[in-house]
């Protein structure tokens, strides 16, 4: 575990409808494997949600909605509710840095 504190920082990937993301592998795949890695390495102070679009889940992230509906691209990936990577393959690289600088700014 990379970081000891008390802070507790959101990452929620959104998909779209469970379809291939290329070479016979899933998003909900995809997104749980980069998921459990992070929970790995950070342990409880990441919480790891992945949510299909148009689930009814996704309609409690109105601010998700309309990145969407304002043309931000599936994959997308919000730390703490800030979206840090849309489009093209989920990086675990870049969300790590996310959720690292989230938890230095306790």
């Amino acid at each position: 575990m990379l970081l000891m504190n008390a802070k507790r920082v959101t990452v929620r990937v959104f998909v779209a409808p469970d379809t291939s993301c290329g070479h016979g592998a899933t998003w909900s795949a995809a997104s749980a494997l980069v998921l459990e890695r992070l929970q790995r390495r950070f342990g409880a102070a990441v919480a790891a949600e992945h949510v299909e679009m148009f689930s009814p889940r996704s309609f409690e992230f109105p601010e998700t909605m309309a990145a969407i509906e304002a043309g931000a691209r599936l994959p997308l990936v919000t730390v703490d509710g800030q979206i840090v990577s849309e489009g093209g393959k989920l990086s675990e690289r870049i969300i790590r840095q996310a959720v690292e600088a989230q938890l230095v700014n306790v």
